[in-house]
């Protein structure tokens, strides 16, 4: 009797077909950081327009409060003010640049020796606010004029004093010309106000006697 063929072709053990069977691990992971990068954008757009609704809050708020400051003064005040404010800077500018010439004649008065005397004057401003000052004057002796010139020299605002063309006359006078620089201090009107060195040299100097080997005894010295 011939063997008996199952006639079942199902096999009853699963094929091993040699493939990897791929594990669900890798795409749990994944899935876990698309959901942690999908909860933090939600987060941070969640506070960007928490923010931005806090400072249209803030910035409503204080323009109420600017509006209600504003209110509280008068339009017109507030013009008349800016008004003056501009008219004072405009009187502080001129008073800056206001040059006050009879300050340096003030100088010259309380200065000059009672034996000289100035026959023409001349001066020059320049743009850092000083003045170059030309004097002609005569004086009895050779003594006067040495004497003039140290009073010059000692004086705190003038600079480069140059006593020249010094000759003398038939009648014994001499004459001679004065170069020199004034200090702005002397000759602009903001900075001569309140100015005690300014003011001292402009007070009249004592009289002194002093004795020279001129045919004159003596010289007065102001």
């Amino acid at each position: 009797m011939p063997p008996q063929v199952p006639t079942s072709f199902i096999p009853k053990k699963p094929l091993d077909t040699g493939r990897p069977v791929h594990e669900s691990g890798g795409m749990g992971f994944l899935f876990f950081i698309a959901l942690f990068v999908f909860i933090v954008s939600l987060v941070a757009a969640g506070g960007v327009f928490a923010w931005s609704n806090i400072l249209k809050a803030s910035i409503a708020s204080k323009a109420d409060s600017l509006q209600k400051a504003e209110g509280a003064f008068d339009i017109a005040t507030v013009q008349d003010l800016i008004r003056t404010d501009a008219r004072i800077t405009n009187a502080k500018t001129l008073l800056r640049s206001h040059v006050a010439a009879s300050s340096l004649f003030a100088f010259l008065s309380q200065q000059t020796l009672q034996s000289v005397q100035f026959t023409s004057f001349d001066y020059k401003l320049s743009t850092d606010g000083t003045a170059t000052m030309v004097l002609s004057g005569i004086a009895d002796s050779f003594s006067s004029v040495a004497l003039q010139s140290d009073q010059f020299g000692a004086s705190k605002v003038l600079r480069d004093v140059v006593f020249s063309d010094i000759k003398t006359s038939t009648s014994g006078a001499v004459s001679f010309s004065v170069s020199a620089t004034v200090d702005s201090s002397l000759i602009n009107y903001g900075k001569s106000l309140g100015n005690e060195s300014l003011q001292a040299a402009l007070a009249p100097a004592p009289q002194t006697t002093i004795s020279t080997t001129s045919p004159q005894a003596t010289t007065t010295r102001r």
